[in-house]
């Protein structure tokens, strides 16, 4: 005997609920993939788990249909590395998104648990993954330069804010590569001369993240 709809809808949202506390913390940091992502993720997860665990109870009944529920999850698990690969992006002296990357298949997972009523186990997934990205997140000195990717409106007045925002900054950028799509203006600042953490880079670059024409900010 299988959940009630109620059971159902009530693992569905709290799937949703803790797969969004995890792409909160990658959204205060500018990340690619936020709440929305890790949201859907962690829904659809639960969603499949739950499908593929009470929904083919009426096959049970044919001698000549074999099943195994673990096929769909096992799916999903596979699945995710599409989503995953999409967040890891490489630059000229680093590669970045590779802890959002397995957050999201960490997600996967909390969600599949969630679905299976493991209250507990997705809880407390949940809880770890949010402490580990918060706390453990890396501190490190750039080496005296830094490649920042930024993304603004395409609009002449957002990039007379934007330069005038770099100025306040005093950030002066040894070169810069600019690109338009869909409405979007893709920026690339060389930043020679900076020796700071990426912690202090975050403080840095705060002003800049807080403004309306800005979409996102990495490095």
């Amino acid at each position: 005997m299988g959940p009630t709809v109620w059971e159902c809808i009530l693992r569905l949202v709290l799937s949703a609920l803790f797969g969004g506390l995890i792409g909160l913390e990658r959204e205060l940091r500018m990340k690619g993939a936020g709440i929305r992502t890790h949201l859907i993720v962690s829904f659809a997860s639960c969603m499949m788990t739950l499908v593929s665990k009470y929904a083919f109870f009426d096959m049970m009944e044919l001698e000549a249909v074999k099943l195994d529920p673990s096929r769909v999850t096992a799916g999903v698990v596979t699945a995710i590395g599409f989503i995953g690969a999409g967040a890891i992006s490489a630059r000229k002296r680093s590669i970045t998104g590779m802890t959002t990357a397995a957050g999201l298949w960490a997600t996967v997972g909390i969600g599949m648990a969630m679905g299976a009523g493991m209250y507990w186990v997705s809880t407390f997934g949940a809880v770890f993954i949010v402490v580990i990205q918060a706390v453990l997140h890396r501190d490190h000195a750039l080496g005296g330069s830094a490649v920042i990717c930024i993304q603004i409106d395409d609009r002449p007045e957002a990039l007379d804010c934007f330069q005038a925002e770099l100025a306040k900054l005093k950030l002066e950028p040894s070169s810069s590569k600019y690109e338009r799509a869909d409405g979007v203006l893709s920026i690339e600042l060389q930043i020679n001369r900076l020796s700071c953490s990426e912690r202090k880079l975050d403080r840095l670059l705060s002003p800049l993240m807080k403004q309306p024409y800005v979409k996102s900010v990495l490095w």
